[in-house]
Order: structure tokens, then C-alpha cells, then sequence
């Protein structure tokens, strides 16, 4: 670099006519505003994250795009390519410039020559797409908006007269409220492509189109994904974070700058689980919606124990069954809606009570996949925590036969630990406020779940 800075001094390139309008104009397309054609594909990672987000998290998002989706990468890297290619092609002819090779109207032309060669051409099918919808949204708002024109000038008169009333602020709130989305992919993929990591981009999005609900059902998804994300990034971080805890050896500032950030991830993670909820509340009959919406609570819910009291006062155990019984035939939607009612905190005293209706689906579900050794374990762990210190919900689930399904359970997967090991907690909470019948059944399964051999591998473990 000190030769460089030797020879640029020695040199003294400057134009002739001292016009820097081609540098200018080189570095609005490359850094300020850079033309749609050029930019990564939206869904993945998109320059306003490289010139934010640290190197590491970069290289986590990229490792996550290449296993997951190895298509988007390589469009990614292809739009890198593109990018480097037309940074170089214009700096070389603002060297040019500088060197008085070029004059500014040619170095200007040829800026412009650059940028328009890169950008990728357009078919001839997508160009008349194009023109007939935008042919076919003129001729429906035309009738609209001559019909309207003297109604909008009373009300623009109106609202100039008295625009800090109550009135005209419900009135622009209700407009706003029944904005509709043209493109939700779209718009919803340059969100993502703009969000930091904490679902932030999204979230205004979904506040924009609150009624929308392909919006709102592309937004859930996206935030499905942001606490996906924000688990990986917390687990990556664990180390440094647990060595900081034990030994201290992070200077002040570090660990100040750690808890900040553990905090505001925490704020963050709990307004997206409040949208979710709030979503899935507000759009019932949407499926896609509740089925992702159903995943991202279950995730948000398995990252750490203080996340189940954040889900139940917010009332997401009541969205969540809800989402359940619209979803009846769906495996992977029903095994995470139990993973949560099978969570240990969902029997602590602190925890709001869950609604009695989780007692019924549990048992469908496992009537529903009898031959599902996941979802068979789960519901006997989500018994379990349902009969934990509630003896109106035990008597309850035993009137309706959950004794015997937990028992067939175990007899049809008696080499499964998991099963096994949440049939015996079940029956042992069972038994405890139950006559003779029931304990002889605790010890005599007890007995024959300990003897297998899943279960002496798991003791080892």
C-alpha cells in the first residue's frame, strides 16, 4: 500500500476539466442505488446484511443457504459475480478518466453503457406480462377513479381543514388497515433479504398489511425461519458466553456489550412469538398459516425452559390446540404442538394453566397415529404434565381411557426408551392417586421397562 500511495502521489492523475460526475455517478450504482437487476436474489442474503452483519454470522447464514438450499446460493454467488465484474468494468473507466484517457461525456456514456449491458434481459413473455397487467390495472381504476375524484377533493379539503382530528386519523388508520398486497412473495422476500437477523424488516411488513392474510401467512413463515436462526446464532455464541460466565476473562465493555446483546435478542425473539400468536388468533381458517406458525412456536418453545411462560401467557397454548384440531392428518404439525404440551415447564406452578381441550387432543392424536413411535412418546410425556398437580385433569383423562392407550402404547413399542420411560412417569402419577389396580399395572410395566434393553442403554447414557 506504501508503494501504491508512492505512486499515486508521483503520478497526480486528476482530469483535465476536474469533473468527477463518471466517479459519481460509478459509485451511486454500485453503493447507493443499485439497480434491481444486479442485486442477489431476495430470500438470501443481500448486501445491506454484508455491510451490517459481523463476518461470522455471514458465514453461518452462508454455510445454512448451502446445505439447505443449494440452488439460492449458487444464484447468490452468480449475483457476486456479476457484481464484481461491473465494479471492476467501472472502475476502470473511471481510471481511465482520471488519467485523461477518456473525456467526462465519454466516461459518462460509458458508465451507463456498463451498467445497462449487466442488467439481465428482460424475455419477450415476461415484457408483455408486464405491459397487459399493467394495461388491464388502468382500465379497472379508471371507471374507479372518476367516480372518486369528487369525493377525494371534498375529503383532501376536509382533511386539510381539520387533519389533527380524531376523525380523519381513524379514517387514515382504517384505509391503512385494509391495504392489500400486489406481490406478498415478493415484497416478502425483499423483507427477509433486508432483515438483521431479529425479524425486525418483517414485522413492519406485516404491521403495513395488517389484514392481508397472504401477507401475514408469508410473514409467519419468515419469522419461523428468524427463530430458526436466532437459535443457531445463540448457540454458536454459548462458548464465549459460558467462559465470560465462569472465568471472567472478557474485559468490561465485552461483557456489557454480551448482555446487551443477550437482551435485545430476547426482546426481539419474544415480539416475534407475540406476532406469531397474534396471527394465528387472527387468521383461524388459514392452514399454511397455523401450520407454520404451529412450528415456530414449537422451536421457540424448545430453546430454553424460560420460553414456555413467554408462549402460555400470551395465550399460545390456546392458538396452539387450535392449530392442532385444524390440522388433524398433519404429523409434523401435531408432533410439534405435543413436543410443547410434553415440555417439563409446562407442569410448573408458575405456569399459567393450560385450557382442559389439550387433555382430549392428546389422546386423539395418539388414537389418530397409533403407529408413530414420536408421537406416541410425546403425547404420553404431554399426559404426564397435563396430570402433574391437577387431579380434576388425571381423573379426567383416565374416565376417557388414557390409562389403557398408554398401556398399549408401551406394550406396541416395548424397546422404545422414550415411550417407555413417559408411560412409566404417567402411570406412576396415575398410580399415586389411584386404588390397588392401577399400581399393580405401574409395577408390573415398570418392572418389564426397566428389564429392556432401551432402557439400560439409556440409564448408561
Amino acid at each position: 500500500m506504501l508503494l501504491l500511495l508512492q505512486q499515486a502521489k508521483i503520478k497526480g492523475e486528476r482530469p483535465a476539466d476536474a469533473s468527477f460526475l463518471p466517479l459519481s455517478l460509478a459509485m451511486a450504482c454500485l453503493l447507493r442505488q443499485l439497480p434491481a437487476g444486479l442485486a442477489p436474489p431476495a430470500g438470501g442474503l443481500s448486501f445491506h446484511q454484508l455491510d451490517r452483519l459481523p463476518q461470522e454470522a455471514l458465514e453461518r447464514k452462508l454455510a445454512a443457504m448451502l446445505l439447505d438450499e443449494p440452488l439460492r446460493a449458487f444464484t447468490f454467488v452468480c449475483a457476486l459475480v456479476r457484481y464484481a465484474k461491473l465494479a471492476r468494468r467501472l472502475l476502470g473507466v473511471c481510471h481511465e478518466h482520471m488519467s485523461n484517457r477518456r473525456t467526462t461525456v465519454q466516461a459518462t456514456q460509458a458508465v451507463v453503457q456498463a451498467v445497462v449491458e449487466a442488467l439481465p434481459v428482460e424475455t419477450e413473455e415476461e415484457a408483455e406480462e408486464v405491459k397487459e397487467k399493467k394495461v388491464d390495472e388502468k382500465q379497472e381504476t379508471k371507471p374507479a377513479a372518476a367516480d372518486e375524484r369528487p369525493a377525494l377533493k371534498k375529503e383532501r379539503s376536509a382533511v386539510k381543514v381539520s387533519e389533527n382530528r380524531p376523525e380523519s386519523r381513524s379514517v387514515a388508520a382504517a384505509a391503512s388497515a385494509a391495504a392489500v398486497a400486489a406481490d406478498p412473495a415478493a415484497i416478502m422476500r425483499r423483507a427477509v433479504g433486508r432483515d438483521v437477523g431479529d425479524g425486525s424488516a418483517v414485522l413492519e411488513i406485516m404491521r403495513k398489511f395488517p389484514t392481508d392474510v397472504r401477507i401475514q401467512a408469508h410473514g409467519v413463515r419468515a419469522l419461523k425461519g428468524v427463530v430458526r436462526s436466532t437459535a443457531t446464532a445463540s448457540e454458536a455464541e454459548k462458548p464465549t458466553r459460558d467462559a465470560f460466565l465462569t472465568t471472567g476473562s472478557a474485559s468490561k465493555e465485552e461483557g456489557e456489550g454480551l448482555v446487551h446483546g443477550t437482551q435485545k435478542a430476547e426482546t426481539s425473539a419474544r415480539l416475534v412469538i407475540q406476532m406469531v400468536i397474534d396471527k394465528m388468533k387472527q387468521f383461524p381458517e388459514s392452514l399454511p398459516l397455523q401450520r407454520d406458525g404451529l412450528l415456530c412456536l414449537a422451536e421457540y418453545a424448545n430453546q430454553a425452559d424460560e420460553h414456555i411462560p413467554v408462549i402460555t401467557s400470551s395465550g399460545g397454548i390456546i392458538s396452539l390446540i387450535d392449530a392442532m384440531v385444524a390440522l388433524p392428518d398433519d404429523v409434523p404439525a401435531n408432533m410439534a404442538g405435543l413436543s410443547v404440551l410434553a415440555h417439563p415447564k409446562i407442569a410448573d406452578e408458575a405456569v399459567v394453566r393450560v385450557n382442559p381441550e389439550s387433555r382430549r387432543l392428546v389422546l386423539s392424536a395418539m388414537e389418530r397415529f397409533p403407529l408413530n413411535e414420536q408421537v406416541q412418546g410425546l403425547s404420553c410425556l404431554a399426559l404426564a404434565n397435563l396430570s402433574l398437580r391437577q387431579d380434576t385433569s388425571m381423573l379426567e383423562i383416565v374416565s376417557k381411557g388414557g390409562l389403557e392407550i398408554v398401556v398399549e402404547s408401551m406394550k406396541r413399542f416395548n424397546t422404545t426408551a422414550l415411550v417407555q420411560a413417559a408411560g412409566c412417569w404417567f402411570i406412576a402419577i396415575v398410580s399415586g392417586k389411584s386404588g390397588e389396580r392401577t399400581r399393580n399395572t405401574y409395577f408390573t410395566l415398570s418392572y418389564r421397562c426397566t428389564n429392556q434393553p432401551c432402557y439400560k442403554s439409556l440409564k448408561r447414557r
